[in-house]
């Protein structure tokens, strides 16, 4: 699946469209869950501490503890529920051994204020030490339990049941609750290491602009299946205003 970049004047000169008040109805997901109101749904708090991993793709070098740019960010790995677990960083062109692609834990990558920079505790002369992730059947999956370890891994590396790639959900179709197809997915925003929510390009289905929706939990069909389910009609969808992402207060500057 192939990423994209979005272009923020253009989402920004959306963003003059203004909310009418918002009249969703509480409903429930399939495991129980409560969906958010749309109504008490604000983009205040991710525009204040939240971030964009399509930003990230674009604009984020991966740097060594010496600050020595070492390479970029290939993928972000979340478990399904949202949480953030790691990256997977291509590195390696930097010191002539050709590209390797690494994962790293979160906890051991290092942000600053912003997205421009992170840090990892990989350099030239430990980016061979790692152990590289066991497979299934040939093919090399990464599953929660692995994600605590930085270690090389394959460009192909396939997400197992209990995580996903950023990847594997930027690009796949967005339907509302009554089964109509709403657009794409767009982009994920971050939040306090978590899926805070799913960015969707809705101009096929006649709304221009980006809207960020609480990440549903169980929106995510499987692999074989391209498809992100909002908890939303048609109705309730038509609420909510542009996101706009000059206001983003972590993107690149």
């Amino acid at each position: 699946m192939k990423t994209f970049s979005l272009t923020l004047t253009t989402a920004s000169a959306l963003a003059l469209a203004v909310a009418a008040p918002a009249i969703a109805q509480e409903s429930e997901q399939s495991e129980g869950d409560s969906v958010k109101l749309l109504s008490s749904w604000t983009y205040d708090p991710i525009y204040e501490s939240g971030w964009s991993i399509e930003s990230m793709f674009n604009v984020t070098e991966v740097v060594d503890s010496n600050g020595e740019v070492i390479g970029d960010v290939e993928n972000v790995i979340f478990s399904n529920e949202g949480e953030l677990l790691g990256v997977i960083a291509e590195v390696g062109g930097f010191w002539d051994i050709g590209d390797t692609h690494v994962h790293v834990p979160w906890s051991d990558v290092m942000v600053g204020d912003d997205i421009d920079q992170i840090e990892v505790p990989v350099t030239e002369e430990t980016v061979d030490n790692f152990d590289v992730f066991g497979g299934f059947t040939g093919e090399e999956q990464i599953d929660q339990e692995d994600t605590a370890e930085v270690s090389p891994v394959n460009d192909d590396l396939v997400a197992g049941p209990s995580v996903f790639k950023a990847t594997d959900l930027i690009g796949d179709y967005v339907y509302l609750s009554d089964d109509v197809r709403y657009g794409y997915v767009a982009d994920i925003l971050v939040q306090d290491e978590m899926v805070s929510a799913i960015v969707t390009d809705a101009r096929a289905y006649g709304r221009a602009g980006y809207y960020a929706y609480p990440y549903n939990v169980n929106g995510a069909a499987p692999m074989e299946s391209p498809r992100y389910d909002l908890p939303y009609d048609a109705t309730e969808v038509d609420t909510l205003e542009n996101f706009d992402y000059t206001q983003l207060q972590a993107r690149s500057q």
